[in-house]
């Protein structure tokens, strides 16, 4: 075999994103402060969203967001929602968000859920200083990113059909 039959492969392939422009999206649900407890409280606060599905009015579809929203400085909070019609007639006890119409960078999770911190960081850290994107956010009470749970992700056994989005612009 001679080299030009050799093929490398980029190990990261699978990890390369494709792009779409989507937005605005109309997100309802409920939110919690990120902080050092935030492995423990993310599922809890999916846990609560769930016991109260029926509770929120004009939903649509049946893929779930779960966003991350850089309020200031090292403030974050996550929001655990679904996609609604608009927020008419939404209890008090859900929060609304606009996730805007932009250009973002779509990442597939692959393997549990326990591990999407994983592609998070490939995305923030490895992907986007060598790409030719910036990161599109504003510089606070913005959108930093978002997971989208489509209709094959099995919350029982916490794999299948998660994509990590995150928002951006060419350099």
């Amino acid at each position: 075999m001679n080299d030009s039959n050799s093929i490398l492969l980029d190990p990261n392939a699978a990890l390369s994103p494709r792009f779409e422009t989507a937005g605005p999206l109309l997100i309802a649900g409920l939110r919690e402060p990120l902080d050092e407890y935030a492995a423990q409280k993310i599922p809890q606060l999916w846990q609560r969203l769930v016991a109260c599905w029926d509770e929120i009015p004009q939903r649509v579809g049946i893929t779930d967001y779960g966003l991350c929203i850089h309020l200031q400085g090292h403030e974050y909070y996550y929001m655990a929602g679904c996609a609604v019609w608009d927020f008419t007639g939404l209890p008090e006890i859900f929060s609304p968000f606009i996730v805007p119409s932009q250009t973002y960078a779509v990442f597939t999770h692959e393997g549990h859920i326990n591990h999407i911190r994983d592609t998070i960081g490939y995305a923030f850290d490895q992907w986007l200083p060598n790409s030719h994107y910036r990161h599109a956010t504003a510089p606070e009470n913005a959108l930093h990113f978002f997971e989208r749970y489509g209709e094959n992700f099995d919350p029982k056994i916490g794999e299948g059909d998660v994509e990590i989005w995150l928002p951006v612009a060419r350099h």
